[in-house]
């Protein structure tokens, strides 16, 4: 079996993946943690329609070029003494 590939034909143990994912490397952890979130994600967005709107509203704005960069705003903010 390929190094990147599992095979599951049974229920796992939730401590015996916890045992697995202790013993990946780094590199790895982070993989698996940037899946974890993606899927998080989409899950709250796929239940929260009002969630989904605004992501999309923002989407929209961004599209369009109505958004600001972050130095625009640490700007705005340092002009507004705040």
């Amino acid at each position: 079996m390929a190094e990147n590939t599992v095979k599951l034909e049974q229920q796992v143990e939730f401590e015996s993946l916890l045992a697995v994912v202790s013993s990946l490397n780094k590199a790895d952890k982070h993989k698996l943690l940037e899946i974890l979130e993606d899927q998080l994600f989409d899950d709250a967005l796929e239940n929260d329609p009002e969630l989904m709107a605004e992501l999309e509203t923002a989407r929209a704005d961004y599209a369009a070029g109505d958004y600001i960069t972050f130095e625009e705003y640490l700007a705005q903010r340092r002009a507004s003494g705040v």
